[in-house]
């Protein structure tokens, strides 16, 4: 009796039997929608971990570039800069109104949604921004200009920035411009505050910002955020 008590429990419908954990939690309107968010949340957690102890140069193909692509702006010759005493001033044409930051300096202090629009990636690698990358929304180039007095320490050719021109000022200031077209300048050369030194390009490395330029600036060898170095 017994025995056909249990057939007749097991031949019970499937209906009738409680669903598992997991076909009711699918079941449910949220769980992908929250499974997404988890992972996109986890991706970019990744991108920020991986990348913040790396310095750009590894990115460069050729060894023996001297350049730095973005982080390092390179040794630099004893010559003295022209002027002393200056502040840095935005490096665009003061009549330009149109040319903006679309990309901004890697802040390691931001939170990882603002850290990560500041992320570079190029031939499957991941890369902190350590300069702002200027551009206008009409794609037209623009002027480009020395943020300060100084001398012209390298003008060169770089493979994945492009035209650039690097420039020693006072107090342990370097300015580095990258991506650009047309330069004026040549090394060696005395420049002024505001004097045209080029105007603005293309690069490989952001390329996806299509004509811009690239701008940096290094205090005592050390990049800093333009942004706050600079008077507007």
């Amino acid at each position: 009796m017994n025995q056909e008590n249990k057939q007749t429990q097991n031949m019970a419908p499937r209906s009738q039997k409680k669903p598992g954990f997991w076909r009711t939690l699918f079941a449910k309107r949220w769980t992908f929608p929250a499974i997404y968010l988890g992972a996109a949340a986890l991706i970019i957690g990744l991108v920020v971990a991986q990348v913040k102890d790396v310095k750009l140069k590894d990115a460069q193909p050729a060894p023996n570039n001297t350049g730095s692509a973005v982080t390092d702006p390179g040794k630099l010759p004893d010559s003295a800069p022209a002027t002393a005493g200056q502040k840095l001033i935005w490096p665009v044409s003061a009549d330009d109104t149109e040319a903006k930051v679309t990309m901004a300096f890697y802040d390691p202090s931001k939170d990882e949604k603002t850290q990560a629009a500041s992320i570079l990636k190029y031939d499957n690698n991941f890369y902190t921004q350590n300069g702002v990358v200027i551009g206008r929304k009409d794609d037209k180039p623009f002027t480009v200009v020395a943020a300060a007095s100084g001398t012209v320490t390298r003008v060169e050719a770089d493979p994945l920035m492009g035209q650039v021109v690097e420039i020693k000022h006072d107090n342990g200031y370097v300015t580095y411009y990258a991506s650009l077209d047309k330069v004026e300048v040549k090394e060696g050369d005395k420049v002024n505050q505001g004097q045209p030194i080029a105007k603005s390009g293309n690069n490989k490395l952001e390329a996806d910002q299509k004509n811009h330029l690239h701008f940096e600036v290094k205090k005592d060898g050390k990049n800093v955020n333009p942004e706050t170095e600079i008077q507007h």
